[in-house]
């Protein structure tokens, strides 16, 4: 397995942070940003490998799930990666193996957050996420 991070053999991994302020009680795929915009351009085909999520509060009841959306759409594919943060676990994150989760060059990624309708605090947690993408090699 170590040798999936291989850049000369399976592309290079990136990083893409995104965050959110004061998420709410029962949101519905709410995009994350990253700078001034939601999403980003990926300038090469490659595979979504992760997500981690960071709550800045510790929640005392109900979650808050990431997913990854492509061109606007969550995606939804068998095993994406989907971590939730809730009052067990502050941070949290999920991996699926490259070639799992693809997107095609000049498609847009993103990270939204979906909350129950139970999230205590509300209004008060901020959220801080990663987007794990492996570019294919040339």
């Amino acid at each position: 397995m170590g040798d999936y991070f291989d850049a000369g053999k399976h592309g290079a991994v990136l990083a893409i942070p995104f965050s959110h302020a004061n998420v709410t009680t029962g949101e519905s795929n709410t995009d994350l940003t990253a700078g001034q915009d939601t999403l980003h351009v990926m300038p090469y085909s490659g595979s979504i490998i992760g997500i981690s999520i960071r709550a800045n509060a510790s929640l005392t009841a109900g979650t808050i799930t990431a997913q990854a959306h492509s061109n606007s759409t969550e995606v939804t594919d068998t095993g994406a990666p989907a971590p939730a943060c809730s009052s067990s676990a502050q941070v949290s994150y999920a991996t699926v193996r490259p070639g799992a989760v693809t997107f095609s060059a000049g498609d847009k990624l993103g990270i939204s957050v979906t909350t129950t309708t139970t999230l205590d605090p509300t209004n008060s947690v901020d959220v801080d996420a990663l987007l794990f993408v492996q570019l294919d090699p040339n």
